[in-house]
């Protein structure tokens, strides 16, 4: 009992408190058709570049560059109930792949700063199709959208710094491990965006309606930025 009071405590205190900055790497060095990383960073050994594909964000059709990874998080393999829960958590490698992909003119950006001025100002968190997060830090800021049951399905979006990028989970290293949270882990553990110098999750719970983003949409914020 007491091992897994430990190793439950250890990875709540990486959810809340996220790595070091130094655990994340910038790949976007790493040649020209990786430059598109940029203000993206991974806690992994190596990323690899397979080439552009099309692909559909928000019914618009956009050509993105294609990275696949490979990293270690967190999932939660056992879960009990009665005078007191138990957790287990395993660590297991997983696969993703990164989509990013040029917002040039603006059109996600625009239409999902819409969507969430039109849901928060109602105090609404879903619209239906999506949950939204914003964070900012000085000019420079990220708006995300995940689906409902975001680990099941495996998959969000954010855009930041004039693109957009497209989280993928494509599964476990060895197909039989299993485990419950893997889109929260990685978010929480393996992957950060900077903006402005400071490294942001892309989202963070509770997700809730954000009194800054309104203010800042009615100040004329996001269209002069």
């Amino acid at each position: 009992m007491k091992i897994i009071a430990i190793t439950l405590f250890l990875f709540l205190s990486q959810v809340v408190c996220g790595q070091s900055q130094t655990d994340f790497r910038d790949f976007s060095q790493n040649g020209s058709e990786y430059k598109i990383l940029n203000g993206l960073r991974f806690k992994s050994d190596d990323i690899s570049f397979s080439g552009n594909e099309q692909i559909e964000i928000l019914g618009r059709s956009f050509r993105a560059a294609k990275f696949s990874l490979t990293t270690t998080i967190s999932v939660q393999t056992l879960s009990t109930l009665g005078l007191k829960e138990v957790s287990v958590y395993k660590k297991i490698p997983a696969s993703f792949e990164i989509f990013v992909a040029e917002d040039t003119n603006r059109i996600l950006h625009d239409k999902i700063i819409q969507e969430i001025f039109g849901l928060w100002a109602k105090r609404k968190l879903y619209s239906g199709e999506y949950f939204f997060d914003f964070s900012s830090n000085e000019s420079d800021y990220l708006l995300t959208w995940t689906p409902d049951l975001v680990n099941v399905k495996g998959f969000y979006f954010v855009w930041f710094n004039g693109r957009v990028a497209k989280i993928v989970f494509k599964g476990y290293q060895n197909v039989e491990d299993e485990g419950w949270g893997v889109m929260d882990s990685f978010t929480a553990t393996n992957f950060r965006i900077r903006l402005a110098g400071k490294d942001f999750e892309a989202y963070r719970f509770p997700l809730r309606p954000q009194k800054k983003f309104l203010k800042l949409f009615q100040e004329g914020f996001f269209k002069a930025s």
